[in-house]
């Protein structure tokens, strides 16, 4: 087993512990949908029909959120015990989420599937040497025109374990490929420990 693949193996033994211990209640698991991405659902930047991928989807509230709207919706997490308590969830909703076990590093979705990507702090936790893998997945799995929904923290943060991220990184990632960015609107991820500082961004891919 290469370095890579022992220190990717030991970060999903985390989140799975972190899962599996409950401390997703805690640190970063919202108790309800977001209010901008209810907004982007309201101006049709997603139809019914098209497919939204939440990345480190977690315990799905978002993408359960996404689903009971009549979105096709894929979430994918690294963590299989996450992946479990969404799949619960979903089935005692009755709502249908397709659950991928997967990095946001190498989606387990195919080209141009999503016309929406969301992602609530899964980038602020890849190494700023990872990230630029991260952005040609964004544009691999996005339709043409399509969006990412960007929403992590705006400085380091060694005791959350987040890297953070601005303007001009995301520029030096995403501008190569074509993106065209929205401004940086500062914002708070919630939790019950506490508020993150953090950013609210949408990026569009190329189009056609």
């Amino acid at each position: 087993m290469s370095a890579d693949s022992r220190e990717a193996s030991a970060l999903d033994g985390f989140w799975d512990r972190a899962y599996r211990d409950g401390d997703h209640l805690e640190h970063w698991e919202p108790d309800r949908p977001s209010e901008e991405l209810a907004a982007l659902v309201a101006l049709g930047v997603v139809a019914r029909r098209e497919t939204v991928v939440d990345v480190g989807c977690g315990a799905g509230t978002e993408a359960l959120y996404l689903a009971a709207l009549g979105l096709t919706v894929i979430g994918v997490d690294s963590s299989e015990v996450a992946l479990g308590i969404a799949a619960a969830r979903g089935r005692e909703a009755e709502l249908d989420v397709e659950w991928r076990h997967g990095s946001a590093l190498a989606l387990p979705v195919s080209d141009g599937e999503a016309r929406l990507i969301i992602d609530r702090g899964c980038f602020h936790v890849i190494d700023r040497e990872a990230r630029g893998r991260y952005a040609a997945e964004v544009l691999r799995v996005l339709t043409p025109g399509g969006s990412l929904l960007l929403r992590g923290a705006r400085e380091d943060d060694d005791e959350e374990g987040v890297v953070g991220f601005d303007g001009e990184e995301l520029d030096a990632l995403f501008g190569p490929l074509g993106f065209r960015r929205g401004p940086l609107v500062p914002t708070a991820l919630v939790a019950r420990s506490g508020n993150l500082a953090s950013w609210l961004v949408l990026l569009a891919a190329p189009g056609r």
